[in-house]
């Protein structure tokens, strides 16, 4: 009879440690599908925090978006955290970095304070903000090349209005302004001076480089900046 009561207690126990066991597996579980939700999920929710786009501005030449009026695949460095496969396009009137709202019928300016850099169509872009350190002005920057040096550059529309006998023509116009990164801090390139200014003993060596690839400041400032600033890197190794 002892033996029979001992036996029952034990079965009894050990049902019992088994029911913990799986009490505290599913409670981790939760927890860490909770952890998931909340550092992925519930923070991808954050992008589309931002605004409604809209986009309409009349009759015009032209549009207002960096390379296509279509979304293009991309991700967002957005609070510290990488979000990949984010529909993107980037307008470049107002600077506004626009996605898919979760409502597919609408348009989302991504809040951009709290965008740190994104990729579209694997080109990438840093958001800079105007410091001590960076005497540029806050905005998007597409970054051309990245090495001892790097390049960026800063690509604005607007919109020119030209009066004809017949009304007024509205077009849109593009500046670009390059920027040159040594030592943490950025400097733009104004002309060929200020970039050669950043060859110092080499100077002649990248100007002898850049007669003989005919590159032209004012017909291409970007690939002759950036040729350039390669070159230089190469022969600096």
């Amino acid at each position: 009879m002892r033996l029979l009561l001992l036996g029952i207690i034990l079965i009894t126990t050990s049902k019992i440690k088994a029911q913990n066991k799986v009490t505290a597996a599913n409670t981790n579980a939760a927890t860490a599908a909770q952890n998931i939700y909340h550092t992925t999920i519930a923070a991808k929710e954050n992008i589309y925090n931002g605004q409604e786009y809209f986009h309409n501005n009349g009759p015009i030449i032209g549009h207002v978006f960096w390379n296509d009026n279509l979304f293009i695949k991309g991700s967002v460095g957005y609070e510290g955290n990488i979000y990949p496969n984010i529909p993107l396009k980037l307008d470049l009137l107002f600077e506004e970095l626009v996605t898919r709202g979760s409502n597919l019928g609408i348009q989302i300016k991504i809040i951009k304070e709290k965008i740190d850099s994104f990729n579209i169509g694997g080109i990438s872009f840093l958001h800079l903000t105007q410091n001590n350190l960076h005497k540029i002005p806050t905005g998007f920057y597409e970054v051309l090349h990245n090495g001892k040096y790097s390049v960026i550059c800063r690509r604005i529309k607007s919109i020119k209005e030209t009066v004809l006998p017949d009304g007024v023509e509205r077009k849109i116009v593009q500046k670009n302004s390059y920027y040159l990164k040594e030592n943490g801090v950025y400097y733009e390139i104004r002309n060929r001076q200020t970039l050669y200014n950043f060859f110092k003993n080499k100077r002649e060596e990248v100007k002898n480089y850049i007669r003989t690839e005919n590159l032209n400041f004012n017909k291409d400032p970007e690939s002759f900046i950036v040729l350039s600033i390669k070159y230089l890197e190469q022969i600096t190794q």
